[in-house]
């Protein structure tokens, strides 16, 4: 959580239907280099800033960690995909321990899964 606060994030609480295709998102630089995500773009989110559901507020030590863990790996080189998968396992291995963080693991899949399946509904629907 250093990253935080030697970086200057602003961290925001934003509405469900603002964020509503995603769970956490981020417009920043770290050491220099600019990291953004697709979602961030497209939300317009402004520089310096990580954005998370409202939704995820009970579990912002998690959400807050991964997003700062998936900055850092990218900072190195990693892309955003295999980022993200270092920052999953850096959870895993900090709170593989804690019922916390086993259910908000749970959540976010379910959330995931509902995504992807609204997703592919509409996607069909377009092609109709």
């Amino acid at each position: 959580m250093d990253m935080l606060a030697n970086e200057g994030y602003k961290v925001v609480h934003v509405s469900p239907h603002t964020i509503e295709d995603y769970n956490a998102t981020y417009n920043v630089t770290c050491q220099g280099k600019h990291i953004i995500t697709n979602a961030a773009k497209k939300l317009r989110i402004p520089m310096g800033e990580i954005w998370i559901s409202e939704l995820w507020r009970p579990y912002e030590k998690f959400i807050l960690f991964h997003e700062l863990r998936e900055i850092h790996y990218r900072t190195c080189g990693l892309g955003r995909d295999e980022a993200h998968e270092c920052a999953v396992r850096d959870g895993e291995s900090l709170w593989r321990n804690e019922p916390l963080w086993h259910k908000v693991v749970h959540d976010i899949v379910e959330m995931d899964r509902r995504t992807a399946e609204k997703k592919e509904r509409s996607r069909k629907l377009r092609r109709v």
